[in-house]
């Protein structure tokens, strides 16, 4: 499936590619996450040990820029970088994230002074990837605690709404979903305060909600 959708974004990409620049943008935003509980296991060389973990709300903030075309202006590519939480009461994962993407939006209420439109209902679709993902995790014996930082595989998809005040200025309200796989290993593992070479593999699968608002610079 992720094949698939890198292959969406690629063709969505290469299309747009032929049209000449027209409108960039710079998107600033924050706003709370809800991450789903998640099946967390540590996997060691004697054992294996894993937990259904309950996740608090966080924060997630970021920025995303690019570009919508002009022969198309209903298309447009992306790049974002943001960073977000997850924390429970057995694990917590941090995620430092880097997404290209296609954006797709609809001009809606175009004038002479907005000719992008002052409505404009937008969504977005892209392979992400969390360049540091730092895990702390403590299922309990036999495998206890882990800690340790790795990349992780993922993908965006946001979907909002913008309200263009100008025609350099906008603001929006943005649903975006996450999901991450996030691999951790660890040799060096502590146990009853004695350090052992042991290998440790922790595996998690983040689905995460973000309801998000911020401002958006056209140029």
């Amino acid at each position: 499936m992720r094949n698939r959708i890198a292959g969406l974004v690629l063709l969505s990409l290469v299309a747009a590619g032929s049209q000449a620049w027209a409108e960039a943008y710079l998107d600033l935003y924050a706003g709370p996450s809800f991450t789903d509980s998640s099946r967390v296991e540590i996997k060691s060389d004697a054992a294996v040990t894993d937990r259904e973990v309950s996740f608090s709300q966080n924060t997630t903030y970021g920025l995303r820029s690019g570009y919508w075309f002009s022969g198309a202006p209903w298309v447009g590519v992306g790049g974002d970088v943001n960073f977000m939480r997850a924390k429970g009461d057995k694990a917590k994962f941090d995620l430092f994230c880097l997404t290209p993407m296609a954006m797709f939006r609809l001009p809606l209420l175009k004038s002479e002074e907005i000719p992008q439109g002052v409505l404009q209902p937008y969504a977005g679709l892209g392979p992400s990837l969390a360049v540091y993902t730092y895990a702390s995790a403590d299922l309990g014996p036999p495998t206890n605690n882990i800690n340790g930082s790795n990349a992780s595989l993922g993908l965006q998809i946001p979907a909002g709404m913008a309200l263009q005040l100008s025609k350099h200025v906008a603001l929006f309200a943005e649903y975006r979903f996450d999901w991450y796989k996030v691999v951790i290993m660890e040799s060096n593992h502590t146990i009853f305060g004695t350090n052992h070479d042991v290998a440790n593999k922790l595996t998690a699968a983040l689905d995460i909600h973000n309801a998000l608002f911020g401002v958006s610079f056209r140029f």
